[in-house]
């Protein structure tokens, strides 16, 4: 009799090995199905700020002038659902005076969180111009160019169309404004 035995089956090192390339095919498939999940955040970003233009030239277009920020914020805040930035922005959840639900069913939130400060959306309006924000939010479809749309003004000064050549304000953040809301 023969003292070797004849086993069937995997050593530890190739039991390894796979484990090993599975955990590498693994976070491959993470990394790119994570970058999709940001790429679908920033479109349903971009189409929730259109949806709300819509309501909004459709309310003025029935009341004669753009819906107020809601909050009872003033004319130079910008009002949102998500806990307000420093400066001129101030938090609640009905941040655009109006509108619902004739006009648009819900006010959207932003797709991650409005958890954190100075995130999400804002809206700024003085009755006869009006500003809408995603402020800091944008994870891969950034504002790179003024020739983009959503792309935001540098600065507060003035009314002038965006300037050709220059940086954009925040790439990071999406905009959608009336005539003369340019620069807010």
């Amino acid at each position: 009799m023969s003292n070797t035995l004849n086993r069937a089956g995997f050593t530890l090192i190739e039991i390894m090995v796979v484990i090993t390339i599975i955990s590498i095919l693994t976070s491959v498939l993470y990394v790119s199905f994570n970058a999709a999940r940001e790429n679908s955040r920033d479109q349903v970003r971009q189409s929730d700020l259109k949806q709300l233009q819509l309501a909004i030239e459709l309310y003025k277009a029935q009341n004669g002038s753009y819906p107020d920020s809601g909050c009872g914020a003033a004319d130079s805040h910008f009002a949102g659902p998500g806990p307000a930035a420093p400066g001129n922005y101030t938090s609640c959840s009905d941040w655009i005076d109006g509108l619902t639900p004739e006009f648009i069913a819900e006010l959207p939130s932003d797709p991650t969180s409005e958890s954190e400060t100075g995130k999400g959306f804002y809206y700024r309006s003085d009755g006869s111009k009006y500003k809408i924000l995603v402020k800091n939010s944008v994870e891969r479809n950034f504002i790179t160019s003024y020739n983009q749309n959503f792309a935001r003004c540098p600065g507060p000064s003035g009314n002038a169309a965006c300037p050709a050549g220059t940086a954009p304000r925040s790439e990071n953040t999406y905009a959608l404004y009336s005539f003369g809301a340019e620069r807010w």
